[in-house]
């Protein structure tokens, strides 16, 4: 039985412009077009819709008790972090498996967990044997 592949990816926030800034000038999605009264993305493999909440949206969360969060594998983790922290993105963690507190001023090694303007946390790592069952293509 082929392997199911993820290739859509919705996330629900309160600013739609401000969540599609982060991740298009933060991580460097690509924006394909909008959709109704959101956005289409794009990492040419993944679709990533930022849609508007329906009704009143949950409270954010904290890392380790949000609703979702995912991780990107990048070529160059530390000047995506540089671009992220020039940004104003805030990062909660360094090294996401062991969940180190940030270092103010310090850019980490490896890896580390930013949080989008929703309260969803993203692992950013540039290993491509980051997470296991993955391919090592990038």
């Amino acid at each position: 039985m082929p392997i199911p592949r993820i290739r859509h990816l919705a996330i629900r926030c309160r600013d739609v412009e401000r969540t599609k800034r982060f991740y298009a000038d933060g991580l460097g999605f690509a924006v394909v077009g909008p959709r109704g009264a959101g956005w289409d993305l794009t990492d040419e493999t993944l679709n990533l819709t930022i849609l508007p909440f329906v009704d009143t949206p949950p409270p954010a969360s904290e890392e380790g008790l949000e609703q979702i969060h995912f991780g990107v594998v990048v070529p160059d983790a530390k000047a995506l972090f540089t671009r992220l922290r020039d940004l104003g993105v805030l990062s909660v963690r360094y090294d996401i498996k062991l969940r180190n507190e940030p270092e103010p001023g310090k850019v980490p090694e490896g890896s580390y967990k930013v949080v989008d303007p929703e309260g969803n946390v993203i692992d950013v790592t540039d290993s491509k044997t980051e997470w296991r069952g993955i391919s090592a293509v990038q």
